[in-house]
């Protein structure tokens, strides 16, 4: 049996080149199961699961009759690796509990995205009716982490614009009201993990990991089953590619933004069998998201810095002139986005053809 293995998976078999395609492929002995649809989304989702899981937990017990800290009972529940993440070693490299808390957020807020887009995308592979609710779940949770990154990013803003545009007094005083602003957004998400709703998650979480119970679709082979499905978030990157062509508001580039995360994590997911113009399409997608990404969080900063200014008259003057030189960064920040699309299209017609 062959199967098509990403560029840094390793193994004992001996990769071959194919004349036709160029894409590496993989011995695999025959023993060894052809990769179905959802063994492939059970890797994805338990890695993220995971990495959502020793990132996000706090202080508090995971399992108490283990006498366990938190990382160390998380590992101790979870157990063994699921069938389908067995199958590379370095599958976990990435999910570890990283030291900073921003930098633990960030993680939590990606792991949490990726599962959302993937259960969006792949949604035909499980109860819809669960997934839907999952779905919803973890917005609201990503919502709430993502309180903490903007506040972090206006914090980052401030410390390093600030002192060449205002007076270290005015940098000082703005830096007081994000402070207290991450002071209180903290106490809500230390009260969130600590409530039924957020235990509830990660029950859920834990059902990621061990394998959620997939539809008869799930036992289909991965190469013909989720080439299909992704079609779908093709579709709808298509659709806001063509609005925010005829109209590049701030609101369609965001929307495209979105669109843009579910073609690359659907397209990563797809790279673990289908190899280089999967990942090659992903990566197109990823570095156009990241250019909006950026935009958006310029654009939410300035929106911030106008409310200030409207809110505190003794920061009114200091807030409008970082505004203004965040409205100059994102006109720069805009500038290529079309091209980049047009190579996340190009990339995709190869990955059909």
């Amino acid at each position: 049996m062959i199967i098509d293995m990403p560029d840094d998976e390793t193994g004992t078999g001996a990769d071959l080149v194919t004349p036709a395609s160029g894409r590496h492929r993989r011995h695999i002995d025959d023993s060894f199961p052809e990769p179905t649809a959802g063994m492939v989304l059970h890797r994805v989702l338990a890695m993220s699961a995971r990495t959502f899981l020793l990132n996000d937990l706090g202080d508090e017990f995971v399992d108490t009759s283990k006498g366990a800290g938190t990382v160390d009972g998380l590992t101790m529940t979870m157990g063994t690796r699921p069938l389908w993440a067995q199958s590379a070693v370095e599958s976990l490299a990435g999910t570890e509990r990283r030291p900073d808390r921003t930098e633990r957020i960030h993680q939590s807020r990606v792991a949490m995205r990726r599962i959302r887009s993937n259960l969006r995308t792949f949604r035909l592979l499980l109860d819809p009716a669960w997934g839907t609710t999952l779905r919803a779940e973890l917005a609201w949770y990503g919502n709430e982490l993502g309180q903490s990154r903007d506040l972090d990013l206006l914090a980052g803003l401030i410390s390093e614009k600030g002192p060449e545009t205002l007076e270290s007094d005015e940098v000082v005083r703005l830096l007081a009201v994000v402070d207290w602003h991450r002071g209180a957004v903290a106490e809500q998400i230390a009260a969130d993990q600590a409530g039924p709703r957020r235990f509830q998650l990660t029950e859920q979480m834990m059902i990621l990991w061990e394998g959620p119970a997939f539809t008869t679709k799930g036992a289909a082979p991965a190469d013909e089953v989720l080439p299909v499905m992704l079609q779908r978030a093709w579709h709808d990157l298509r659709g806001a590619a063509r609005k925010a062509r005829k109209d590049p508001s701030d609101v369609h580039l965001h929307r495209l933004r979105i669109r843009l995360k579910d073609l690359r994590y659907g397209c990563e997911t797809l790279a673990l069998v289908e190899g280089g113009a999967a990942r090659k399409t992903a990566k197109a997608a990823e570095r156009l998201q990241d250019k909006l990404g950026d935009l958006h969080d310029i654009v939410f900063s300035i929106e911030w810095l106008e409310d200030l200014a409207a809110e505190q008259v003794d920061l009114a003057d200091a807030a409008e002139r970082l505004a203004a030189v965040q409205r100059d960064a994102a006109i720069e920040t805009r500038k290529g986005w079309k091209r980049d699309l047009k190579d996340v299209e190009r990339r995709w017609r190869r990955l059909q053809g």
